[in-house]
């Protein structure tokens, strides 16, 4: 049975673009062995990562992901049993929504920034899935 995963970080505050980069095309890399899929998404200073696949493997890869010097403050959000992935192209998807005023974005996208802002701060987590939801459909498309 696939299972998901989904967490909250806080980026550390020496984290740069270019350890993004390392961590998603670590994360592509290794997930794809383990047939782990999923999506990082990085808003502002926070990171929200779904992961799906084999129960034991996403929740041994969340430990190590615990461990990881890059964020902190990291906050179990979903484990349950998934009936179909939603990443099932994307050893690890990658999405930066800025959330920038001064930038346009598209409807989904903005619908993205509503549900992951109220993650973050008003820990709204079915908000967070339907974001994650719309994002599966912007990157599956």
């Amino acid at each position: 049975m696939i299972y998901c995963l989904c967490y909250i970080s806080k980026k550390s505050s020496h984290l740069n673009y270019n350890d993004i980069e390392e961590i998603v095309s670590y994360s592509q890399e290794n997930n794809t062995d383990k047939q782990i899929t999923g999506v990082l998404i990085s808003y502002k200073e926070h990171f929200l990562q779904y992961l799906e696949g084999d129960s034991v493997e996403i929740y041994a890869l969340f430990n190590k992901i615990k461990n990881d010097t890059r964020h902190e403050a990291i906050h179990l959000l979903q484990y349950s049993p998934l009936p179909n992935r939603l990443f099932s192209n994307w050893s690890m998807a990658y999405k930066e929504i800025s959330g920038l005023s001064d930038v346009t974005l598209s409807e989904h996208e903005e619908i993205c920034v509503d549900g992951i802002r109220d993650v973050v701060h008003k820990n709204e987590f079915w908000k967070g899935i339907e974001s994650i939801e719309v994002i599966s459909n912007l990157i599956n498309t």
